[in-house]
């Protein structure tokens, strides 16, 4: 297994830190440009595997997304689609499950919907039932009240939806957002509102995109009919999530850390925290775009996380360093999340002799003198990345499986790095994996690295075609993209679990998330960068190759794919090498060269 092993900061430092957009926005952005007739370019959007996820799903459903630059543009008519059966995969994104499952119950064609892992754990009746309130169509494809399930309804009718406040306000969400395409739709909330600064969230991005919602103190929502989506370019904020991570960093060590890209005035929950730091005595200075975090050291608090509840393991992270007791309520959502995350806490601070207490609703840390372990993950991307900052004051502490963080923020390693944090990663044996298009050179310089390094060579492609007895294109031909991408993940699962192999990949292995996520769990990624008119010289005409869309010629069909892939490949990458106009010879020196500067040769 992979792990990383974090070097303790000397003394406090001061740097500056550029935080990426924010999943949440992406992700609702991305849905409402679905829902939008005509272009919209998304600026600074996310690329992870939640976003991932997201864009996977709308292209399924017909939906252009390609890359230019800093903008990701989506077009075509979310309800033009073809009257056919659907198969959407979720991965592990909670958001992308339950925004698609709205949207795909006014959409054309059957619609079948699932997540992988304890996704499909996770309760998702309570936005099926309101989805059947106004007219939907669904079954469950196993267990009552769980993923997979089935949608086989097109269209919805306005009306009135009954909702319970202390569910997650994700299906609240998904509803607001498809409504005005369906008509007037009010939603009366039974109960207390949770996770408020959520619901903001979407009703401040669908105003952005020209659609006015009624928010009647969180006890019921109008959605007024006759309004249409009509955003041309939308900027998502930086995520302050990812943010608050390095907020914490600078608390904990009295460090000076400005964090760029991050809007002060945002209604993002976990703006929330940084309260909380300052309650710990910490000061910030806010910026135009900005905030200076100067890091006080941490004292015991009591607090109500309900609004902010993806930091309480931050915070309890903090308050295992803590001289006392520090006591945090509200966090009952914590326990139906990529894991049940408060007994994952409690199990990883018990490895560092802090002692803990929980009830379905609080979670008690008795802090002071906490020791270094070796932390597990869960699957979780927030667990990798609070008990980071417990690495950068504590020696010896090492993080298994730290790719999960490739959930919401895949650079968060390289971003500690450049901070000033340094960190070695450890692998048992890993894959060498080669990433990036047809006519990448993958193949032929996989099979010379095999042999240099004295490796075995593993060639995704040819392992489907041996599977299948006949090649790509027939097998496309015949059974379809769908039935070949499926086959593609089966092998990839297989190749993933053995070591010390060089690897060759197709061109499409990044479509899927769960893909990168096995690639990535013992092997170093390898990305052959080269621009489309070198790829489209290098394919020609082959036979062998199925075309991959419409365009009129190879170099057109190169430049369509790679806008929609070059940002995945580059998110995935462990290396990149850029292949503009290298031999075999000097692109195969150059990824031993990066291989040595990790110490893997």
């Amino acid at each position: 297994m992979k792990s990383i092993r974090i070097q303790p900061l000397e003394k406090p430092i001061t740097a500056s830190v550029a935080i990426p957009g924010s999943k949440s926005y992406t992700n609702r952005a991305l849905l409402l440009a679905a829902l939008t007739s005509g272009v919209v370019r998304l600026k600074n959007p996310l690329v992870s595997d939640d976003t991932h996820a997201m864009i996977a799903c709308l292209r399924e459903l017909g939906m252009r997304c390609s890359f230019t630059d800093d903008f990701l543009e989506v077009r075509g008519d979310i309800r033009a689609g073809a009257d056919r059966e659907y198969h959407l995969n979720a991965n592990f994104s909670g958001t992308t499950i339950r925004f698609i499952l709205a949207l795909a119950a006014i959409v054309p064609g059957i619609k079948v919907i699932r997540g992988r892992g304890r996704l499909n754990e996770r309760p998702i009746a309570h936005l099926v039932e309101s989805l059947r309130e106004l007219g939907a169509e669904i079954v469950y494809v196993d267990t009552a009240g769980y993923p997979p399930i089935k949608v086989m309804s097109s269209k919805l009718s306005p009306g009135t939806v009954h909702m319970k406040g202390t569910i997650s306000s994700q299906f609240l969400s998904a509803l607001l957002m498809v409504a005005p395409l369906i008509g007037e739709v009010r939603i009366e909330v039974e109960g207390e509102q949770v996770s408020r600064p959520y619901i903001d969230m979407t009703i401040e991005a669908m105003e952005k995109f020209g659609v006015k919602v009624s928010n009647e103190n969180y006890e019921r929502y109008i959605v007024p009919s006759g309004q249409t989506y009509s955003a041309t370019e939308y900027t998502v904020e930086g995520d302050i999530s990812s943010a608050s991570y390095f907020a914490a960093i600078a608390t904990l060590t009295r460090s000076k850390i400005t964090l760029t890209n991050v809007n002060p005035n945002t209604v993002q929950a976990d703006i929330g925290f940084f309260n909380i730091l300052k309650q710990m005595g910490s000061t910030i200075e806010e910026g135009e775009n900005s905030m200076t975090i100067q890091g006080a050291g941490v004292k015991p608090l009591t607090v109500d996380m309900q609004d902010c509840p993806d930091q309480a393991q931050t915070l309890a992270v903090l308050a295992a360093f803590a001289d006392g007791t520090t006591t945090i309520t509200g966090v009952q959502t914590l326990r139906i999340k990529e894991t049940e995350r408060v007994e994952a806490l409690e199990k990883e601070l018990e490895k560092m002799g802090v002692k803990t207490e929980s009830t379905p609703d609080t979670l008690v840390i008795h802090g002071g003198h906490p020791k270094p372990a070796r932390i597990d993950t869960y699957g979780d991307h927030r667990m990798a990345m609070s008990f980071a900052v417990a690495a950068t004051q504590l020696a010896g502490i090492e993080i298994n499986d730290p790719d999960v963080v490739s959930k919401t923020f895949p650079r968060f390693w390289k971003t500690l790095g450049l901070m000033g944090v340094p960190f070695d990663v450890a692998y048992e044996d890993p894959n060498i994996v080669l990433i990036g298009m047809r006519g990448g050179g993958k193949t032929t310089a996989g099979k010379i690295l095999a042999e240099k390094m004295g490796k075995e060579y593993a060639d995704v492609d040819e392992l489907i075609e041996a599977r299948e007895g006949m090649k790509i294109a027939e097998t496309v031909e015949k059974r379809g993209w769908e039935y070949f991408r499926d086959r593609e993940s089966e092998v990839v699962e297989e190749v993933a679990k053995r070591k010390g192999l060089i690897v060759s990949t197709g061109g499409g292995v990044i479509q899927r998330p769960q893909n990168i996520a096995a690639l990535k769990e013992n092997g170093i990624l390898v990305f052959l960068n080269a621009p489309a008119d070198v790829l489209a010289s290098r394919v020609g005409e082959d036979p062998n190759r199925p075309a991959l869309t419409d365009a009129p010629s190879m170099e057109a069909e190169m430049e369509e794919v790679l806008s929609e892939r070059k940002k995945l490949y580059e998110a995935a990458a462990d290396i990149i090498i850029q292949d503009v106009d290298l031999t075999l010879e000097q692109k195969v020196a150059e990824v031993q060269k990066q291989l040595e500067k990790r110490h893997i040769l």
